[in-house]
């Protein structure tokens, strides 16, 4: 079981799935098409159970349990888990004002940001959201979201904002974000805002699970690539717990697929290959903010 002190019931509930995983393999139930048979359900069930998509219910858990010849103390041990996870208080997200806006895709996100241990992110032509100050944030929704009420973006900021508290927890989130120049340059919300943002830039670099890189205008193509993309780490085997989020202009699109993941890890160190050093970085942020 991973050493972590887990933080939100996904991650309890991804360490749940890989424990049953591993006792199915051990019991030699290579297969969870075979096993599912034996526990009379769906392969699928069995799929999603070991995946952290959802809790076993107390029935399958016991024939999991006899199935697989689990001794009394993994028993145990996984009953204790189990109850760890059902027992933590329902996250912020889930309140009724942040349901009415967050659904489906794009409430994903959010307990996987939560649970995550660290953040690549390249936010192409804005700041990334997890370091946008409210005035900055509060601009690009009155723009963005011009269709929406005013409800829905007040909202929609607020949560921009709470989800910002990972990167200054207990164990924060170790973040290293990438962006264009571009994003440095546009004057978002005016001189004053965008000066407050800036700043705000120059602060974060100073927290040691934070580290920033602007991709330069002068590296031709790499200096176009806009798409927003994030790939999350979690405690836990590389790769095998990772999940990519691509942001569309609808909703967020979020793989775990090993082969997705692997292919954007590689992309993140292409992007870094032709960013500026966090101390590059930094002065650039501080010559654009002098401009100003």
């Amino acid at each position: 079981m991973s050493a972590s002190v887990n933080t939100n019931a996904l991650q309890i509930l991804r360490d749940l799935g890989d424990e049953l995983r591993n006792v199915r393999l051990a019991a030699g139930y290579a297969s969870q098409v075979v096993a599912a048979k034996k526990l009379k359900c769906s392969q699928n069930k069995v799929s999603y159970i070991e995946r952290g998509k959802r809790w076993p219910d107390d029935d399958l858990l016991r024939r999991m349990f006899d199935l697989y010849g689990v001794d009394e103390a993994k028993r145990a041990e996984i009953k204790a888990l189990i109850r760890a996870g059902k027992s933590i208080r329902k996250p912020w997200w889930e309140a009724s004002e942040y349901r009415e806006v967050f659904s489906g895709a794009s409430l994903q996100p959010l307990p996987l940001e939560d649970a995550a241990e660290r953040a690549f992110i390249h936010s192409g032509t804005y700041v990334p959201g997890l370091l946008q100050t409210r005035a900055y944030a509060t601009a690009l929704v009155e723009f963005g979201q011009k269709d929406e009420s005013a409800r829905h973006r007040e909202v929609f900021i607020e949560a921009r904002m709470r989800r910002q508290a990972v990167l200054t927890r207990q164990r924060p989130l170790i973040l290293q974000a990438t962006f264009l120049e571009a994003a440095l340059r546009a004057v978002v919300g005016g001189p004053d805002v965008m000066r407050a943002q800036l700043r705000h830039l120059r602060s974060a670099t100073s927290r040691p699970n934070i580290t920033l890189r602007a991709i330069p205008f002068t590296a031709g193509v790499p200096a176009t690539w806009g798409a927003p993309i994030t790939l999350l780490d979690f405690p836990g085997p590389a790769d095998n717990r990772s999940v990519v989020i691509r942001e569309t202009s609808h909703s967020d699109e979020v793989t775990e697929e090993t082969a997705v993941v692997q292919a954007m890890r590689r992309r993140f160190a292409d992007i870094a290959e032709h960013a500026l050093s966090p101390e590059d970085t930094v002065r650039l942020i501080e010559e654009i903010e002098k401009s100003l």
